[in-house]
């Protein structure tokens, strides 16, 4: 089973940054890169895992969580109705 990197990640790097109003500089410098690591992001490069981790990990403490991922958009097809099990009970 494969799963395609979301093709919209820059666009919502992009919504990320605006509404965590910080600048490209700072989110680099948080995330452990270089500005250029995410210039290329912005063009379209996958970051890698450990990158994402941190940026999901900082936008959840931050409540953008949504800006960079949705469970209904991102859940891959193949999971199917097995989704909803995978849900925490409130």
């Amino acid at each position: 089973m494969s799963f395609d990197f979301p093709a919209d990640f820059p666009e919502r790097l992009e919504r990320f940054r605006d509404e965590s109003q910080l600048s490209w500089r700072s989110l680099a410098r948080l995330l452990g890169v270089s500005p250029y690591r995410i210039r290329e992001w912005r063009r379209g490069a996958v970051p890698a895992s450990v990158h994402l981790f941190l940026l999901l990990t900082l936008a959840e403490r931050l409540g953008l969580q949504e800006t960079l991922m949705c469970a209904e958009r991102d859940t891959p097809d193949a999971w199917g109705d097995q989704s909803a099990q995978l849900r925490p009970a409130m």
